[in-house]
């Protein structure tokens, strides 16, 4: 979990934000579900009714806290986002696609560069 909140740190974003503690669980449960190569989950159906359980909310507003942190990344490190992403970025990541852009870079091989 350390690496999610470093990442998430290093795009600008800190635990001031609510979206900080659940894009950080978000990020986990995408790496976990990479890493076993099940079929994706759905942020709507799968990850925001499990993340508002857990953080005693609503989906709504695990939707809502996650594209505060998604808005401030972007705002303020966009360079870094992008090359997290691997290519150019001409429009703001939707929250579904952040929080697999983030698993995806943090489930590479320690060979690969950060």
């Amino acid at each position: 979990m350390r690496k999610v909140y470093g990442l998430i740190r290093r795009l600008g974003a800190t635990s001031k934000y609510k979206g900080y503690y659940t894009l950080a669980e978000a990020v986990k449960m995408t790496m976990e579900v990479q890493e076993d190569q099940e079929e994706p989950m759905k942020i709507t159906k799968d990850i925001y009714p499990s993340l508002a359980k857990k953080f005693k909310s609503t989906p709504m507003n695990v939707e809502h806290n996650i594209r505060t942190v998604v808005n401030v990344c972007w705002n303020t490190n966009k360079n870094t986002l992008e090359k997290i992403a691997g290519y150019p970025l001409n429009y703001k990541p939707t929250n579904s696609e952040f929080v697999d852009m983030l698993a995806y870079y943090l489930n590479e091989p320690e060979d690969v560069e950060h």
